[in-house]
């Protein structure tokens, strides 16, 4: 007959293994995760070879031994599909939305302004009251200068800027 009490230490040991590795689902950082897989591979060691299952055949301590490996896989598999998994999801799965920006006035392409400041492209202008971000497409314009909308990107409305009128000097006949 076998002792008892090397059976109840094998299987508190592997017991203890598994609960190790369901822990570093919760504590990550391979200590107790390593722990755990060092305490099945103890189990599985005193099976082989303790004195106390000596007289079982070899076979039957590999079958042993083989079926606490697999029942700590299947453990391990078990408890990351149905649990793990959803307590993770749970906890760092983001629910909220955060709703776009819409301008409550959208600014059509073509729209023309005036730069309220030196455009680096990057700058503020205004378009008929509303001042926007814009970002000038010619790579600089001067504070003053008349803009026109031909786009808009993240953030920034893109610009151009307006060449100025020709001035039409009226002929002087003298």
């Amino acid at each position: 007959m076998i002792g008892l009490s090397m059976v109840l230490t094998v299987a508190i040991i592997v017991i203890l293994g598994v609960l190790l590795m369901i822990l570093e689902t919760f504590v990550p950082g391979m200590v107790a995760g390593l722990l755990g897989a060092l305490c099945v591979l103890t189990g599985v060691i005193l099976v082989m070879v303790s004195d106390d299952f000596s007289h079982w055949p070899p076979w039957g301590r590999s079958v042993a031994a083989c079926g606490i490996v697999l029942v700590t896989v299947i453990l391990q598999l078990v408890w990351l599909r149905y649990f793990a998994i959803r307590f993770w999801q749970k906890s760092f799965t983001l629910e909220a939305s955060i709703p776009s920006v819409e301008s409550p006035m959208t600014l059509a392409n073509g729209t023309e302004g005036t730069a309220l400041t030196e455009l680096r492209p990057l700058g503020r202008a205004d378009f008929g009251g509303l001042r926007r971000e814009v970002r000038c497409e010619d790579g600089f314009a001067p504070e003053g200068s008349l803009l026109r909308i031909t786009g808009s990107e993240p953030g920034n409305l893109l610009v151009r800027l307006i060449p100025p009128a020709s001035v039409i000097q009226p002929n002087s006949h003298a």
